[in-house]
């Protein structure tokens, strides 16, 4: 092997481990009892912050929706034309059927596909009516302004999570954790039936949530902790 080759080995290596460093400097990940689990999401309602079920028509929601549009016109003919292959023209429109309305954290957000798997989210201050960003469509979200957005996949999902968070005027992401081992699908998709939630937040910005291991072939109950370096 030639001295550049074993030279570019090294920073490849020494990269990796920076990565692997900084992921663990920035969430702690556990598995958890399943009691614990039962425990933790009977105090949960106070720490996640759900979309409201109706959303009355004002000037900032009529603000919102010609911005939406505006926005969606000012995309490429090429990207427009994608974002309806994927979905049905007839259904999409400009109205508040494609609007998430967060109450607590003063937001309007306005859903557009990204592809058949996953949507994104333009988000508006609810006050103003002022575009503060995007992000990838909320799968649970906190009262402290953090929420977190499972990737969506065709097939074989992994556990593939982004985090984002609202600071005044700005929606911008904070971090990402990616783990093989477990499935991400069960975090998004859940049944009637099913008693207790997939996902949801607890104090301290600690996500809760309920995968599957692929490995050992059974259901997992994980903590996954986001250091002070993250929430500050």
């Amino acid at each position: 092997m030639k001295l550049m080759d074993k030279r570019f080995l090294i920073l490849l290596f020494a990269i990796a481990n920076v990565v692997v460093a900084s992921a663990q400097a920035v969430f702690s990940v556990e598995e958890i009892s399943r009691t614990d689990y039962i425990k933790a999401e009977k105090e949960c309602s106070r720490y996640n912050v759900i979309p409201a079920d109706s959303i009355t028509d004002n000037e900032i929601v009529n603000l919102v929706l010609k911005e939406s549009q505006t926005k969606f016109e000012q995309l490429d003919s090429a990207t427009r034309q994608e974002i309806y292959y994927f979905i049905d023209e007839e259904e999409f429109g400009f109205n508040k059927r494609q609007l998430l309305y967060l109450a607590e954290l003063k937001l309007y957000g306005f859903a557009i596909p990204n592809d058949p798997f996953e949507d994104s989210v333009w988000w508006f201050d609810s006050e103003s009516g002022k575009y503060i960003g995007r992000s990838a469509f909320p799968t649970a979200i906190n009262t402290n302004g953090i929420f977190v957005s499972q990737k969506g996949y065709d097939c074989d999902w992994v556990l593939n999570l982004t985090f984002f968070r609202r600071d005044g005027n700005v929606i911008y992401e904070l971090e990402s954790y990616k783990n093989r081992r477990y499935n991400g699908e069960t975090v998004v998709y859940q049944l009637e039936d099913d008693k207790y939630p997939h996902i949801f937040w607890h104090n301290n910005n600690i996500l809760y949530l309920t995968t599957y291991d692929i490995l050992r072939r059974e259901d997992v109950y994980l903590r996954i902790k986001i250091q002070q370096s993250v929430r500050n």
